[in-house]
């Protein structure tokens, strides 16, 4: 007996249900995730300047951290295994030069923000009218989900940041970051508080989905994040005390062109007879760093700064790559970048010549047999001229770091603030996106031969023991501090 074949409406219900099927599978996350993490590595080990290079803190970072990352790659079970395992494996190089982009934006918070201050864990921040009752501004965190903060933040919370745990900001970074939610399920779900009157009590601490507009929103976390987060003042020139201006330069990534610093040059021409000129770079993540050395050239002339700027690397190599050639071209094009146009034009023929000998890295300027302590010693004096001052932080990075190398070369400077991250010797940073097109790696391409060893944290010969996101207070010290030296 011959039986009944469907008709087309059969065939399009039966295709339409298969369909949703397919779309409704799970993702295979161990896939997805073992081929993005072998992806970096692959792309870490052949366009990473430290990698191709050979140097220790890289190497071994790679060696180590891609069997770990692979074992957990095949463990993976969802989004946020996917999320840890990629996130851990490239934030365990240390050094935010090399990290990863996965788009992911704040969805949650807990109403706290936490903080190490005085050698103990502290309420920095608690919202008054939440949904949950939390513990006052000002009480002590003693534990969060049966273990001391302390191992709580070195065990989840500080694998997935790119402060590594060796600077003595770390931990502070980590434990402002833990209550928010940002799809890698870090925040502890109960902690224990002592309390202003002595009372010790133990605080669920369920996470709000943020909201458009109220206390639970995105807008309003930006706001109480400047209580606490500091960065530097606008780019421009302000008065401070007498014979004293302070210089803003929140970023060297400059998106005006550079018609802010041009009026900031501008000024300085006119302040040569001051006692101290200070910059302020808290904040100040990198960008160009000639933004920061045209304003030496305005107070000290150009042949003097043309000596310091090679303070801030006096010889620089890049691998050798067809990306570095683009990544050049791009940079010499580049408006906000006009300053610097040659310098990336003379990179050009240097990388495309290597590239065509097979070499792996390029000396793209400076040289290489030059000796950091050599240059220092044949510096000239310094001009007439104010004293120089710079006030950082631990977000003070990259060529913001190139600019304080310079100012520390100048006879009688003062450095003050808090500790910054481990200096890294590398820059010039390139992009790659992941197979799974969920964001990208970006990763250096070019390494400066400096004084400084790799990691080695800028201290402050001055240090600041208040709240650096306070402009008043922090400006104030600076001005009794620097008025108080002879």
């Amino acid at each position: 007996m011959n039986k009944k074949q469907p008709g087309m409406a059969g065939i399009l219900a039966t295709s339409i249900l298969m369909l949703s099927t397919a779309q409704a599978a799970p993702p295979e996350w161990p896939v997805i995730t073992r081929q993005d993490v072998e992806f970096a590595a692959h792309t870490l080990a052949s366009k990473h300047i430290g990698a191709v290079a050979g140097h220790l803190h890289v190497a071994e970072a790679l060696k180590n951290g891609l069997p770990v990352a692979l074992a957990e790659a095949a463990a993976a079970r969802d989004e946020q295994d996917y999320l840890r395992t990629i996130s851990r494996f490239i934030y365990g190089f240390g050094d935010p030069h090399t990290g990863i982009n996965l788009q992911l934006k704040r969805t949650g918070w807990t109403g706290l923000v936490i903080d190490r201050v005085d050698g103990q864990f502290k309420v920095i921040w608690s919202e008054k009218n939440w949904p949950y009752p939390l513990p006052a501004q000002g009480a002590t965190v003693q534990s969060c989900d049966g273990v001391w903060l302390g191992t709580y933040l070195q065990t989840k919370v500080m694998p997935y940041q790119s402060h590594a745990p060796e600077y003595a900001s770390s931990v502070s970074e980590a434990a402002r970051n833990m209550m928010f939610e940002r799809g890698l399920g870090l925040a502890p779900q109960r902690c224990v508080f002592k309390l202003a009157d002595g009372r010790v009590q133990e605080f669920a601490l369920p996470m709000q989905a943020l909201q458009d507009s109220g206390s639970i929103s995105e807008k309003h976390i930006l706001e109480v994040r400047k209580n606490y987060v500091a960065l530097a003042r606008d780019v421009g020139v302000y008065p401070l005390g007498k014979s004293m201006h302070w210089v803003g330069m929140p970023s060297f990534g400059v998106k005006d062109g550079g018609k802010a610093y041009e009026k900031v040059y501008a000024s300085l021409e006119k302040l040569k007879q001051d006692k101290w000129i200070i910059f302020d770079l808290r904040g100040n993540g990198g960008g160009d760093s000639s933004w920061g050395t045209r304003a030496l050239a305005a107070l000290f002339g150009e042949s003097y700064s043309d000596q310091l700027s090679s303070m801030g690397g006096y010889a620089k190599f890049m691998v050798a790559s067809k990306e570095s050639i683009a990544w050049a071209k791009n940079y010499a094009a580049d408006p906000n970048f006009a300053a610097s146009k040659t310098v990336f034009e003379k990179m050009i023929p240097k990388l495309e010549a290597a590239l065509a000998a097979g070499k792996h890295t390029a000396l793209v300027s400076g040289d290489d047999r030059q000796n950091p302590q050599t240059l220092l010693a044949a510096l000239g004096s310094k001009p007439a001229g104010p004293r120089i001052a710079a006030v950082i932080d631990r977000n003070c990075f990259s060529s913001c770091m190139n600019f304080l190398q310079q100012i520390k070369a100048i006879p009688g400077n003062a450095i003050l603030g808090e500790s910054t991250l481990g200096y890294s010797p590398y820059g010039e940073i390139d992009r790659f996106k992941l197979p799974s097109e969920r964001g990208y790696i970006y990763i250096p391409a070019a390494y400066y031969l400096v004084a400084e060893a790799a990691r080695e944290p800028f201290v402050p010969g001055i240090p600041y023991t208040g709240n650096m996101a306070d402009d008043s207070k922090l400006m104030a010290w600076v001005e009794g501090i620097l008025q108080s030296m002879k």
